[in-house]
């Protein structure tokens, strides 16, 4: 009677070539639905920052920015700076455009509208330094 052999070390392929197959159907989905995936982040990341996006026309929405803000009892002042930005035209994403935002602080424009253009995936960043003065309590909204 012949014992069948151990084979070792079969599991371990086996789990690898799942885990590549895995990664490939991941990669094939994100680049079919990149854009779409892109404009629910972009309105998810609008909506917790109190900006409101109709789904008509151009629209900046602000996914990030640095600020060096400092308030103290006669309100705030400071900049903010790289403002990262996707651009939307008719609720899809706005490759190669220009998108213009405004900036607030307590309701106050700050600064004039600023203006970028969007690479082909959707996304800018406004480098420029924005000056930022109130005297309120210094809630920054972008619009």
């Amino acid at each position: 009677m012949k014992i069948p052999q151990r084979e070792e070390g079969q599991g371990l392929v086996e789990y690898a070539l799942l885990l590549v197959l895995v990664a490939i159907v991941i990669i094939a989905v994100l680049t079919l639905l990149g854009s779409q995936v892109m404009v629910v982040f972009a309105k998810i990341t609008a909506g917790l920052n109190g900006q409101v996006i109709t789904g008509q026309g151009i629209e900046a929405v602000i996914t990030g920015h640095d600020s060096n803000i400092k308030s103290g009892t006669g309100g705030c002042q400071g900049t903010i700076s790289n403002v990262s930005i996707v651009g939307l035209e008719d609720g899809g994403i706005l490759k190669d455009g220009s998108v213009s935002f405004k900036v607030f602080a307590d309701g106050t424009q700050q600064g004039s509208t600023y203006s970028v253009t969007t690479d082909s995936s959707g996304n800018a960043t406004y480098s420029g330094s924005i000056p930022i003065s109130s005297t309120g309590k210094c809630k920054i909204t972008f619009e």
